[in-house]
């Protein structure tokens, strides 16, 4: 059973930092979401959320992955209801840097010439804190999926202006020993106090029946 307080009329809202959300599901706990499953399950008498915000990036390169891809965030949108927040991945290009080492053999320097391997980003931190700071009023509760301590003001800030704040992540670590859930953010728990009214952590693997994607 969920606590009484999920039974009383509230505004609430959803907001899914979906890499970090991804990375946790996957690495820390082995499993899918499914993306479907879980907009039901947060739109759904029990916690009744009146908007569910999905922030994700997408690759913009031309070809038939890059446009089914962008398809797929689409239909989550129209198709199944969320608001989806999302933009064009940036190519950080490879790069090729000097280093100087000595030879063995010679006790000559010599430039090892090593290549560093650019890679994709997309960072939707900005839309999700802008919708935030819009969306939310004091009063209103905000379940705010990710583990990133980016967020870490947003959410003192949330919290001083009187918005429940829910935070749903997972504390476990993946099998290289790293966590997602940062420690900026368990102080901030520490701080307010886990089971207070201001804030509190919900463990996404506590779900994991009701929203995980069928193998």
């Amino acid at each position: 059973m969920f606590p009484s307080r999920y039974n009383v009329a509230i505004n609430r809202y959803a907001f899914i930092d979906v890499p970090n959300t991804n990375g946790t599901t996957k690495n820390c706990l082995d499993f899918t979401i499914d993306w479907e499953k879980l907009y039901k399950f947060l739109t759904d008498e029990k916690w009744a959320c009146k908007e569910v915000f999905y922030y994700k990036g997408y690759k913009g390169y031309k070809g038939y992955k890059g446009n089914k891809e962008k398809t797929q965030l689409e239909k989550l949108e129209k198709d199944i209801g969320f608001v989806v927040r999302t933009k064009l991945t940036h190519v950080h290009p490879n790069r090729t840097i000097e280093i100087p080492v000595e030879c063995k053999n010679c006790e000559k320097e010599i430039l090892h010439k090593h290549t560093i391997v650019g890679n994709r980003k997309s960072n939707c931190d900005v839309e999700l804190t802008v919708d935030m700071l819009e969306v939310l009023s004091k009063g209103d509760e905000a379940l705010i999926f990710t583990g990133d301590g980016d967020f870490a003001y947003l959410i003192e800030t949330l919290i001083d202006k009187g918005v429940i704040v829910s935070l749903v992540s997972s504390t476990k670590r993946d099998n290289n020993g790293n966590r997602r859930f940062s420690t900026r953010l368990i102080e901030i728990l520490k701080k307010e106090g886990m089971m207070s009214k201001k804030v509190k952590f919900l463990n996404i693997n506590r779900w994991r029946s009701h929203i995980e994607k069928s193998q």
